[in-house]
């Protein structure tokens, strides 16, 4: 199959119409293999255990596979080429993918399998569609709580604890914390102290025993929204989503004790004026200091069995 037009290392293109993107994307074709038994009758076909096609490392090769893996359906091959074909014209959100007839046409397959391709697009986030003649497919930008969310979904019935959590956060967190020296705003700093003030107050009951614990991780969420390195931030963000889910479903808010609190308040209200004056080296290492203290407390306030963090 022909590549698809643009380049990675190109200068973004000017937007165009949605007719001028089919004919683009009108230069690929999706493969239709014939059956393996078809190609081996013919003295053409792959040796058993080969697939030909499309595949992850280039289009058109041929890819050792298991004999009992099935061909991948012919929607998942229209996704994926049309997702490369967005990354290559350098398409931004908002620009709009051709009309499900031009595509159609375009793939040579039915409205049915370019339907399930772009309800596939739609549920990675990827495209938003807007029914009616004026409507179609547009390119979104993939919303962080939605690539959290799916992320999440791979550890729902894994045996996933706490103590695997701290041990990356211990790594993380400090590295974080470093990288975001000098990339906090006032209003980011103005944030960290609200949620200090929030952790302040001696709780009246468990609602707001749970607000403390949650603040306490806001916290650092405004440092992994700071963070230059968007990776880590992401990571970081998404340990603390985890950790807030833990601490609602095993109400650890309520075994959460003063020392854990009074450790939580010493060690952020430090970090703030380490952020304020600079100082990189301090930061790393009230950081370190930090996560150490708050995994030991978290493993010993529950208890290695009781760490699951959904019901399996």
């Amino acid at each position: 199959m022909p590549d698809l037009p643009g380049g990675r290392g190109k200068p973004r293109r000017p937007a165009r119409s949605p007719g001028s993107a089919a004919r683009a994307l009108g230069r690929t074709r999706v493969p239709k293999p014939a059956p393996a038994s078809a190609k081996a009758a013919a003295g053409n076909g792959p040796p058993a255990g080969r697939r030909d096609g499309v595949n992850d490392t280039g289009v058109g090769q041929s890819v050792l596979q298991p004999a009992n893996v099935r061909a991948r359906k012919r929607a998942d091959i229209i996704t994926e080429e049309v997702k490369r074909w967005i990354v290559t014209e350098q398409m931004r959100p908002g620009d709009k993918l051709p009309q499900e007839h031009e595509l159609t046409v375009l793939f040579e397959s039915s409205r049915w399998t370019i339907r399930e391709a772009l309800k596939s697009l739609e549920v990675q986030g990827l495209i938003t569609i807007t029914p009616g003649p004026r409507g179609g497919a547009r390119i979104l930008d993939v919303p962080r709580q939605n690539a959290m969310q799916l992320l999440a979904n791979y550890f729902y019935f894994k045996p996933l604890t706490v103590r695997h959590l701290y041990e990356l956060r211990k790594v993380l967190e400090p590295m974080l914390a470093v990288e975001t020296v000098g990339h906090l705003t006032e209003a980011h700093l103005k944030a960290m102290e609200a949620t200090i003030e929030t952790t302040r107050r001696t709780p009246r009951n468990n609602d707001e025993r749970r607000g403390q614990r949650t603040a306490e991780l806001e916290f650092h969420d405004i440092l992994a929204e700071a963070c230059p390195n968007l990776l880590v931030g992401f990571i970081c963000r998404f340990i603390n989503d985890l950790l807030k889910d833990w601490v609602v479903f095993n109400r650890t808010y309520v075994a959460a004790g003063e020392q854990f609190s009074r450790e939580n308040l010493e060690h952020h209200l430090a970090l703030v004026d380490a952020f304020r004056r600079g100082d990189r080296d301090a930061v790393g290492h009230l950081m370190t200091e930090h996560m150490e203290r708050a995994a030991y407390h978290t493993i010993e306030m529950k208890g290695e069995l009781e760490m699951k963090f959904f019901p399996g």
